[in-house]
């Protein structure tokens, strides 16, 4: 009997996995630098995620999509 075929989440968990030791690979060597974001760049984060809630939210109660 043929061995069973993997699920599509065993499928995407190691495609996963593959990618996050590429990163890890990248990140050792030295071609991808990871940073933390500014206080600058973390208030305009903060403020893009808080519109577009207020436009979901809006969106959500006339119907519209």
């Amino acid at each position: 009997m043929a061995p069973p075929r993997p699920s599509q989440r065993d499928i995407a968990a190691a495609r996963k996995a593959e990618r996050q030791e590429d990163i890890d690979r990248a990140i050792e060597s030295g071609r991808l630098v990871v940073r933390q974001m500014t206080p600058e760049e973390r208030a305009e984060s903060d403020e893009r995620r808080a519109k577009a809630q207020a436009r979901n939210e809006t969106r959500r109660k006339r119907g519209t999509r």
